[in-house]
């Protein structure tokens, strides 16, 4: 009975995500750009929606200083399936049944999983 209760509240990874720290909704790219520029913290990242949703897949954008202080959105979208949820971006990753975002970003950014840091507030 405990696993049942369990599975039920588990939390999708599309609310997941919409509860992350970096998560800023529906922003458009130079909102985006305006709310990292002038820092200097590669990999310090924001998360915000694509424009395709549907009922097992949705895209977003991770908007992230690189190394040289450059801006980049990155697209990538989740898909949610029986076996786990993927993400794809140039390739594919998944299917993840227990990793979190926070756990594959680093993958999509390309960076370490130590380097990410997440814009937690617009200020």
């Amino acid at each position: 009975m405990t696993a049942i209760l369990l599975e039920q509240n588990k939390v999708s990874i599309f609310e997941e995500i919409q509860e992350h720290p970096a998560w800023k909704g529906r922003l458009s790219g130079l909102t985006a750009e305006k709310l990292l520029r002038g820092r200097k913290v590669p990999y310090l990242y924001l998360l915000r929606a694509g424009e395709f949703e549907s009922e097992n897949e949705i895209d977003y954008y991770v908007t992230f200083i690189a190394p040289d202080l450059s801006i980049h959105h990155q697209p990538f979208v989740i898909t949610n399936t029986a076996q786990g949820w993927h993400y794809e971006q140039g390739g594919n990753g998944g299917p993840y049944t227990k990793a979190s975002i926070e756990d594959v970003l680093h993958l999509i950014m390309h960076c370490h999983k130590d380097a990410c840091a997440p814009l937690k507030s617009f200020a």
